[in-house]
């Protein structure tokens, strides 16, 4: 790299600014899509581009940042991040976390986090993230820019750095002629200076600011790990279930979507005993309520008739015991065998059927008197029986109240979504790949290969399919 005395001697003759911009052609790749040129010519001894004057102390500030020594460092401490007090006080830094109140904080969580706290690995692994963010194309940014600035000495490049390829952020790392990989924000900010741009720079964030910032990442990017610590909260809790169960697992359940919707922290407990085949267990979601969860005699008083009336249904159980790899999962919602979310995906309620019916009237009325609609009507009233009317079978709520809800990885490890009724029929809801135990998604008119699909069909314990 030249050297700081040799560049101050040596004003250059000439400097060239290249801006590429590079356009996704959405096959790993890019390409050129358009290149600006920006020369900077030393004329006696004013620098002009195009007509306009540049001051030399901005090429020679440019250049001064260009050869810095400091510029392959990337430490924590150029951030102004004192890394042995990161070492020594992990207490401190958990208390930085902006989302406190989302965890318990039990002994085992503090334990686990505490030692990721303290891993200077993880803030430099972060602070990288955080510098190379905007590096990649998105659904809504097809464009990346590239910067290329090269000195000249008697028509011979004596300096030359490069950009990163980047759609937002920072323009550094950059690349110099030895290779090297520079980290200096100040080589954007006098560039900005030079080419007199509107864009606007935002600085590395560093100290506090930036010591929150890591925290937050590191503990946001643990939070899977923290939820499955987080039912240690209720240990004593669990271990009333070890009078009837063998406890498998215990854990928060994190997010929201297939079994839960707005219930308050809820605790997944896998439970086992002798009642059950070997690749059946029982799944008790238990809501925290106050200072505990939710009660546990409901379960121990329930769950031999779940077990059993679910292990009696002949097609289901007739498959577990001829593939014994495929699992059953039968859920218990603190008190009962499906919840209220639930209902409402499989069954929806008057309302929302009232409205879908008034939603077909209209367009049948609209074909009966010839007018033309602009959308596929027979589509439009399978969207609207699926949003409005769930599986359309309307039940009554006192009698799907009573259903239970079950999941099944079947031998290819495809999952679905079942509800045993109070006749003991059994509903199959929700296939989410290419088969559910023997049955195949063209059983239900459906010939796609992946993608979730609502079956919605009912079958006797034989495994037959009751008409609708």
């Amino acid at each position: 790299m030249t050297s700081l005395s040799a560049v101050g001697q040596t004003p250059p003759d000439s400097v060239v600014i290249t801006i590429n911009t590079y356009v996704n052609n959405f096959s790993d790749s890019d390409n050129i899509y358009h290149t600006d040129n920006f020369p900077i010519i030393l004329d006696g001894k004013k620098y002009f581009l195009n007509d306009d004057r540049i001051a030399k102390s901005k090429i020679l500030e440019l250049l001064n940042e260009l050869t810095n020594p400091g510029n392959t460092n990337n430490s924590l401490a150029k951030y102004e991040l004192d890394t042995n007090w990161i070492k020594s006080n992990p207490a401190n830094l958990l208390s930085l976390y902006s989302d406190r109140n989302r965890i318990d904080w039990n002994e085992q969580q503090k334990e686990f986090i505490f030692k990721k706290l303290t891993d200077l690995s993880f803030y430099n692994e972060e602070l990288n993230d955080l510098l190379l963010s905007g590096q990649g194309y998105t659904m809504h940014h097809r464009y990346k820019n590239e910067y290329l600035i090269k000195f000249y000495n008697n028509g011979i490049i004596s300096n030359e750095i490069k950009s990163r390829k980047y759609v937002w952020g920072y323009k550094m790392p950059w690349l110099n002629q030895s290779g090297d990989t520079l980290y200096n924000f100040n080589i954007e900010t006098k560039l900005k200076d030079i080419l007199s741009t509107k864009e606007k720079l935002k600085a590395p964030l560093k100290g506090e600011k930036l010591q929150k910032y890591l925290v937050n990442k590191i503990i946001d990017n643990n939070m899977a790990s923290l939820y499955k610590l987080s039912a240690y909260s209720y240990q004593n809790e669990i271990n009333e279930l070890k009078s009837d169960f063998s406890v498998v697992s215990f854990e928060e359940v994190y997010g929201r979507g297939r079994y839960i919707w707005d219930e308050p922290k809820t605790m997944k407990i896998v439970l086992k005993n002798n009642l059950m085949y070997d690749n059946v267990s029982l799944v008790f979601l238990a809501s925290k309520y106050g200072n505990t969860i939710y009660s546990r005699d409901s379960i121990k008083n329930d769950y031999t008739n779940y077990v059993n009336r679910i292990q009696s249904v002949k097609f289901i159980s007739d498959y577990l015991k001829a593939n014994p790899t495929s699992r059953l999962d039968i859920y218990y919602f603190n008190n009962k065998g499906i919840n209220d979310y639930n209902i409402e995906s499989v069954n929806k309620n008057p309302t929302t059927w009232a409205r879908h019916d008034k939603w077909v009237e209209s367009l049948r009325w609209s074909e009966k008197n010839n007018i033309k609609m602009t959308f596929d009507i027979d589509q439009s009233i399978k969207t609207s029986q699926q949003n409005d009317c769930g599986c359309n079978y309307r039940f009554d709520k006192s009698y799907i109240e009573k259903a239970i809800f079950f999941e099944i990885n079947d031998a290819t490890n495809s999952s679905s979504i079942w509800f045993l009724l109070p006749d003991n029929t059994v509903l199959l809801y929700i296939m989410d790949n290419l088969t559910a135990l023997n049955f195949k998604r063209s059983d239900f008119n459906d010939n796609k290969e992946y993608g979730l699909i609502y079956p919605c069909a009912i079958f006797n314990s034989n495994g037959q399919k009751v008409p609708k």
